[in-house]
């Protein structure tokens, strides 16, 4: 059976800024990722998918933060026909909480940054008004454009571009910042082979750009969810602490998630830091962050 990679040097950095939790933490990111999935109701509804799941005796629970979010005790749940059909979205707990945390509403006009794959995409969609969904890469932009047609998306326009160069202001955005990736290796056993702390200090330098143009592009009393899937310092709360720095209409609001435990994080407060060992993630990182 093939291993986790684990470079020296990650190993190392987190060893010294974790201390005494190091090995209770280690020990969770070396084991695969509990599933979950995404009720889309674009396709379908509550309703209509938990009788479908139940009649297969199929093993799933909804989790307190949102009610279309739910854990599955399966080996493969893309066998599903509901999952065939668009009738429900897999991805992983944590990357669920973004989008929950953003709060969008019907009313709301919403920008999905650096939308691709566009699994957060499909949450937006369900339950915001209108929304845009970005990715400046032409490749990674046919994922996006695949799920706006395999889910039913029809109130988000795709757009092949840097976010930066849109025209427009927005109620809410989501920047899902690209970013070292350090939480996927829950997903992936090689996941790390190409991390490197050179690498996490150039993404952190493009975040500070880009969580800075996003806030721009926010109405006044709008919110920006800012998100990474890495567990560094440098990419999350060094970025949001110079966010805070150059705008001073911007905060970092206070977030309550039920079922999913939450630090106080003495490096940016209100930003959330999620532990792989507290709530059994990804490693994982988001701030809510108002424009007063």
């Amino acid at each position: 059976m093939q291993e986790t990679f684990f470079p020296e040097e990650f190993i190392q950095k987190y060893k010294k800024y974790l201390g005494k939790e190091w090995p209770t933490f280690f020990d969770t990111i070396k084991q695969k990722q509990p599933k979950s999935f995404w009720i889309n109701t674009n396709k379908s509804t509550m309703g209509k998918v938990v009788d479908s799941l139940s009649k297969k005796k199929v093993v799933f629970k909804q989790y307190d933060f949102c009610r279309q979010a739910f854990s599955i005790d399966m080996q493969k749940p893309g066998d599903l026909e509901e999952y065939k059909k668009g009738e429900i979205a897999l991805q992983e707990k944590a990357a669920m909480l973004p989008v929950v945390v953003l709060g969008a509403s019907k009313r709301d006009f919403v920008l999905d940054a650096c939308a691709s794959p566009g699994m957060k995409t499909i949450q937006l969609s369900n339950l915001a008004g209108k929304v845009i969904a970005t990715d400046v890469n032409s490749e990674r932009t046919k994922s996006l454009i695949h799920n706006k047609f395999a889910y039913g998306l029809r109130n988000v326009e795709v757009i092949r571009s840097d976010f930066r160069n849109l025209k427009k202001v927005f109620d809410k955005i989501l920047l899902d910042a690209p970013c070292s990736s350090e939480g996927l290796v829950r997903k992936r056993k090689e996941a790390l082979k190409g991390w490197s702390q050179k690498i996490v200090l150039q993404k952190a330098k493009t975040q500070k750009n880009l969580i800075i143009s996003a806030f721009d592009m926010l109405k006044e009393k709008g919110t920006l969810v800012y998100s990474t899937c890495s567990f560094a310092q440098e990419e999350n709360e060094d970025i949001v602490n110079f966010l805070l720095g150059k705008r001073e209409n911007a905060t970092v609001e206070k977030v309550y998630l039920p079922g999913i435990k939450i630090r106080e994080n003495e490096l940016c407060k209100n930003c959330v830091r999620l532990y792989p060992q507290d709530n059994n993630t990804q490693q994982f990182f988001f701030a809510k962050i108002k424009k007063n």
